[in-house]
């Protein structure tokens, strides 16, 4: 599975090299939103 995401982003990277920074950014905010989400969720529900 691992490699199969490393194959798919290397191929987006040599065809459009920007697209690999701006993926990666946007998985990274996309994740610290939705941790960021359930956090404050569970914190009030509690």
């Amino acid at each position: 599975m691992k490699a199969l995401i490393g194959n798919a982003f290397g191929r987006i990277c040599n065809d459009i090299p920007g697209a690999c920074i701006v993926l990666q950014i946007i998985l990274v905010t996309t994740l610290s939103g939705v941790l960021g989400y359930l956090f404050v969720t569970q914190e009030l529900l509690r």
